[in-house]
Parts: structure tokens; C-alpha cells; sequence
């Protein structure tokens, strides 16, 4: 029965068997999907800024790269964070503190380090074109922009586990909707994701609605796995919503009415992105699955790889014509991705333990990743 439609008798209990085989596969490659969809995004966005549009089918594609998939990776890494860590958890206090403990290692603590990296580079160093510099991080402040309090942090797409890290801390909340209003606990907080921010797609809200849906799925006993019957409708949807936002700076400017727009795409664009993570061609890759193992290497390190690219790029040829920008929209998004992908190989490999403490995981799973 629909999940929404009923709840059993004392809430949602926690999950006693592992994830499906065919879930976990589809999980594991959406790691690097979605790594990658975030690199391309930074990779192409200095068209429009630095470079102006070649006409109008440029600046459609580029927005609806960038505002449609790409701002899809950020929900769909909290609803499957949320299905992995709530769908056997049980909190005592003490198993918490060790929660969190966990967190603040495996997120927290590369969190810091490549934050710390580029704030001792712009200080001892200099800037880098399109990320930052020594002014910079004075204006802000070493340790604001080191902790990403009340700013983005240095490295600012970081900005995702600071809020993740954030989300991690309430889940004694979650696991008390589980129990007593599961249906409502969801409601509230979808509730809550529109009115938090009006004029923003995101917020911790939203971030929590995602986190808890992502649970509640798999402690609701849904067959995630059986998505073939959605794909009819689904993704033709998709494909239509996807060209509505890449028509937005032509069909609105009231920030409010975009946004709350950009949520209901985003209920939309997580499920087309499940459904199609379910193709043989995605789920079945073996350079995927390859690659999703230095996903967060890739994360971590990928601004400002990015920005540096974008630079030489822009010193040796300014492109010209649609062709010619769309080709430049993806080119530093890509060298990046095999770059950090094949730097991730190598540290791994010759030096494991270092490895491991730049991503927050124990030496055992990173050297069988790569």
C-alpha cells in the first residue's frame, strides 16, 4: 500500500535485512553521477560572466544544465543519505555520541582539511583566479571561513557537508517522527521547506525533508528497485520541466515564484533520476562503479581544480560561436573529473594512509575502492 496512504501500527520500525543488491548498485553509481553533474555545473559557469552567451540556445542549454540537473544532485545526496543511515538506526545516548563522532571523522574532518588547505595557500601564497584570495579570506575571517559559520565556507561547495553534518545532529527528531507521526513528521516537514526561505530552492528544511524522506522509504518496505512502471510518465515530464527552467530567464523574474517552481522539480527530477539510474548502461557500468569510489575525493578536491582549468583554458582560446561555447561549457568539468579521478588511484594506492584521512575513511574500505 502506498506509503503515504497508511502507516503501520507504531510507526515505521527499523529495517532488519541489507539493502536489495540491485538498490545498493544503483546507489553506488549515482555517487559519481552525481559528483559529476556538480563538477560540470562549476565547469561551465563562467559562460554568461566571463564570457557572454553566443545567443540565446546557449544560454538555454547552459541554464538548463545548470539550474535543472545539476541542482537535482544536491536533494537526491540527502535522500540517499537519509535511506542508508535511518533505515536500521536506533539512538541511545551513548549511541549518538558515537554517531556523531563517526560523522565529525568521516565528514567533519575533511571538511577542515580542504578548508584549511586553501586558506593557508591564499595567505602564504597567493590567489587563484575565480576562487579566492588573501583579501579575501581577511574580510571574512580565518575561522569563519574555515568552519563555514554564518558564510561559505573557503572551499565553498563544502558548503553540502556542513549542512549535512547539521541534518546528522537532529535525527533523534527523525527517529521520533518514525515512531509517532511518520506521515505528519514528513508533511511538517515539507511544510516547512516552503516557508522557510521563500525566495530559495534550498534551505536545512528542505535538506531535513529529503534526509527523513529518504528513510522513511526504506524503512516503509517499498520495493525501490521496481521503477520501470513510473518511466512512461516520469521522464517525459522530466524532459518537458527541464526545458521550462532553461526558458526561466525569459518566463520570470519574481524570485519567489522561481523558486517555489524549482522545489517541485526537484520532487520531479529526484525520481526521473532514480528511474533512470536503473538503466543497464548506468547501473551496469563498470567505469562507474569504478569511479564512484573516488567520488568524494573528487568532491572534496574539485574547486578549485576547476577554476585553475577554466583559467588556462580562457588564456589559450575564448570560444566563439554555440558549438564552439557548449564544447567549452564541459571541457574543464571533464578534465577535472579524470584528473581527481586518477589522482584518487594514486594516492590510494601509494600512499593509503594519508588516502584515508583526506576523505575520513578507514584505510580497509579506501584501498579496495579504487
Amino acid at each position: 500500500m502506498c506509503l503515504f496512504l497508511s502507516s503501520p501500527p507504531g510507526g515505521f520500525a527499523p529495517c532488519r535485512g541489507p539493502v536489495e543488491a540491485g538498490v545498493s548498485a544503483r546507489i553506488d553509481v549515482l555517487r559519481i553521477v552525481l559528483i559529476g553533474l556538480i563538477v560540470l555545473c562549476h565547469g561551465g559557469r563562467y559562460l554568461g560572466v566571463l564570457v557572454p552567451f553566443d545567443g540565446p540556445v546557449v544560454q538555454f542549454a547552459a541554464t538548463a544544465f545548470n539550474r535543472g540537473p545539476a541542482c537535482l544532485a544536491v536533494p537526491l545526496f540527502f535522500a540517499i543519505s537519509g535511506y542508508l543511515l535511518l533505515r536500521k538506526l536506533e539512538l541511545t545516548p551513548a549511541g549518538y555520541a558515537q554517531l556523531m563522532g563517526r560523522k565529525l571523522y568521516s565528514i567533519g574532518l575533511p571538511f577542515l582539511i580542504f578548508n584549511a588547505i586553501w586558506i593557508a595557500w591564499f595567505l602564504w601564497v597567493g590567489s587563484i583566479a575565480q576562487f579566492g584570495g588573501r583579501s579575501y579570506i581577511l574580510e571574512a575571517g580565518i575561522l569563519p571561513k574555515l568552519l563555514g559559520y554564518d558564510t561559505s565556507p573557503v572551499n565553498y561547495p563544502l558548503w553540502f557537508l556542513r549542512e549535512l553534518l547539521k541534518v546528522f545532529a537532529v535525527t533523534p527528531v527523525f527517529l521520533l517522527f518514525f515512531r509517532r507521526l511518520p506521515r505528519a513528521g514528513l508533511a511538517l516537514l515539507f511544510v516547512l521547506w516552503f516557508v522557510e526561505r521563500p525566495a530559495d530552492e534550498y534551505g536545512f528544511c528542505g535538506f531535513a525533508f529529503w534526509f527523513y524522506c529518504g528513510g522513511l522509504l526504506a524503512r516503509s518496505g517499498l520495493d525501490l528497485g521496481d521503477t520501470a512502471r513510473l518511466d512512461r510518465w516520469v521522464l517525459p515530464l522530466f524532459v518537458l520541466a527541464t526545458a521550462v527552467v532553461g526558458l526561466a530567464p525569459w518566463l520570470t523574474q519574481d524570485v519567489v515564484v522561481y523558486a517555489m517552481g524549482k522545489r517541485f522539480y526537484q520532487m520531479l527530477g529526484v525520481v526521473a533520476l532514480w528511474c533512470l539510474s536503473r538503466q543497464p548502461w548506468i547501473m551496469g557500468s563498470g567505469l562507474l562503479h569504478r569511479m564512484a569510489g573516488a567520488s568524494f575525493f573528487i568532491f572534496l578536491t574539485h574547486e578549485p581544480t576547476v577554476s585553475i582549468l577554466q583559467t588556462r583554458l580562457l588564456a589559450a582560446w575564448v570560444p566563439q560561436g554555440p558549438a564552439a561555447q557548449l564544447v567549452a561549457f564541459v571541457l574543464p568539468g571533464l578534465a577535472a573529473l579524470i584528473l581527481l579521478y586518477w589522482l584518487a588511484r594514486g594516492l590510494s594506492r601509494f600512499t593509503p594512509k594519508l588516502y584515508a584521512v583526506l576523505t575520513g575513511a578507514p584505510l580497509r574500505k579506501r584501498r579496495a575502492t579504487c
